[in-house]
């Protein structure tokens, strides 16, 4: 065919599959946090989901870590209590806390490291989504967005399925997808990557191994955390080529299984298909570079095995979704608070280095301090009934490199929730007019730390 020939889709009248209160499309932290509270909290909710799981990263991510973490409780504290009581979490601060600094292991026992069962979670998060009452559709993908005809109100989002074409219509609507798709279809908006070139931090292909002698695993890291000295003792006689100086490794609840984000994907957008498409099978290849160095190099490892690899790509970063306020390093570092908190958050500003001539400076959080996520940095510009609840709620690149982790990102899409089933409620025109004194109220009732 010529190069010039036009594909025009024929206009078609689309059937409305639902209606709800809430809308919430993306069920990773965010979009569980969000769509739970809501629920919970009177809003007839629908939580759309282009995989077969909640928690994103958390299960079909297979992140299967959590890092240092004391001020997500909540809901998120509710998920991991849910996981501890069915034996599928692990604390690991003794194993890797050396590795990620700070001044002592926390007194607080709400302050934490562990592994987790991803697929425990997945029955978890199910079990609390149907508790609350949240109808979720799975393996459906947002492809439009439809306005009223003031422009500044979502009525309906189209989405894709194995069914065909929909509309779900809505009276609040929350962008929990990651990459900020509700909100760039509806044309909102927004930044992407580092500010002078767009570059963005590097994806990971997260991976499982079993068949490990863990006695003898953690004997070695506790001389070599994160398997530093023997991986670039390797580098320099090029057996690996992974652009990083040690990996992330950690033992699993299961026996003999343990959980690694150590691969590195430099060059990729998480928001272009043939550079996810091309990222997965880079990150394949990666995860067999490693597994080749342990069976070789790391006690405990001789006869591991790749159990599997995570089902989606792990991206860190890519649209940043304009809102009310916009999160800096300087919010970060001076452990800023605000009057219209709805999370706290104690993660470092952690941006992965974009090529190899970049470092990832490490600035830890002391025990006990944190700063704040204000309401206002979810309400996106613009828009009076689309809210943002995830890692591309507003911020700068070095205020994003510290809200993305996920148990903060569950945190804000909790207080997002319970915001719209305010509006809901009180039937409020404007994301604006929420009361947020009483939002928080209600967060502190449900365990959370505003």
């Amino acid at each position: 065919m010529s190069a010039n020939m036009k594909y025009i889709e024929p206009a078609r009248e689309l059937t409305v599959l639902d209606r709800a209160d809430v809308v919430v499309v993306g069920g990773g932290a965010g979009g569980v946090g969000a769509a739970i509270a809501a629920a919970r909290n009177g809003a007839k909710t629908i939580l759309i989901e282009r995989f077969g799981t909640l928690g994103g990263t958390w299960t079909s991510g297979l992140l299967g870590m959590i890092m240092v973490n004391w001020t997500a409780r909540g809901i998120f504290e509710e998920f991991r209590r849910q996981l501890a009581a069915r034996g599928a979490w692990r604390e690991i601060r003794g194993v890797s806390w050396d590795y990620w600094g700070g001044d002592a292991p926390p007194a607080d026992p709400a302050s934490y490291e562990g592994t987790y069962d991803v697929e425990t979670a997945k029955v978890v998060l199910d079990e609390m989504a149907a508790a609350a009452g949240v109808q979720v559709l799975y393996f459906a993908q947002a492809v439009e967005v439809f306005k009223d005809a003031s422009g500044r109100r979502v009525a309906g989002v189209a989405i894709q399925s194995k069914e065909g074409r929909h509309v779900v219509e809505g009276t609040v609507f929350v962008d929990s997808s990651g990459d900020g798709d509700l909100c760039a279809l509806a044309e909102a908006a927004f930044e992407i990557g580092r500010p002078e070139d767009g570059t963005l931090q590097p994806m990971t292909m997260i991976f499982a191994v079993e068949q490990v002698d863990t006695p003898q695993a953690l004997a070695y890291l506790k001389e070599d955390p994160g398997c530093h000295k023997a991986w670039q003792a390797a580098a320099a006689r090029r057996e690996v080529t992974i652009p990083r100086k040690n990996l992330i490794l950690n033992p699993a609840p299961k026996t003999g299984r343990w959980n690694f984000n150590c691969t590195r994907l430099r060059g990729y957008d998480g928001t272009k298909l043939k550079d996810v498409s091309a990222a997965m099978m880079e990150g394949r290849r990666q995860v067999g570079e490693v597994i080749g160095f342990l069976r070789q190099h790391i006690p405990g490892f001789a006869n591991a095995v790749v159990a599997e690899t995570a089902a989606h790509i792990g991206v860190r970063e890519t649209r940043r979704i304009r809102c009310d306020y916009t999160i800096t390093g300087d919010d970060i570092r001076q452990l800023r608070k605000h009057p219209d908190v709805i999370a706290r958050g104690n993660w470092l500003i952690d941006i992965h280095p974009a090529k190899s001539t970049e470092v990832n400076p490490i600035e830890p959080i002391r025990n006990g301090e944190w700063y704040e996520i204000p309401y206002r940095s979810t309400t996106v510009r613009g828009f009076d009934n689309l809210f943002v609840a995830s890692r591309c709620l507003d911020s700068t690149r070095e205020g994003h490199g510290a809200i993305r982790a996920s148990p903060q990102v569950c945190a804000i899409g909790e207080g997002v929730g319970i915001a719209t089933a305010q509006m809901i409620a009180r039937r409020l025109e404007r994301s604006r007019d929420v009361n947020v004194a009483e939002v928080q109220q209600i967060l502190r009732a449900a365990g959370a730390l505003v």
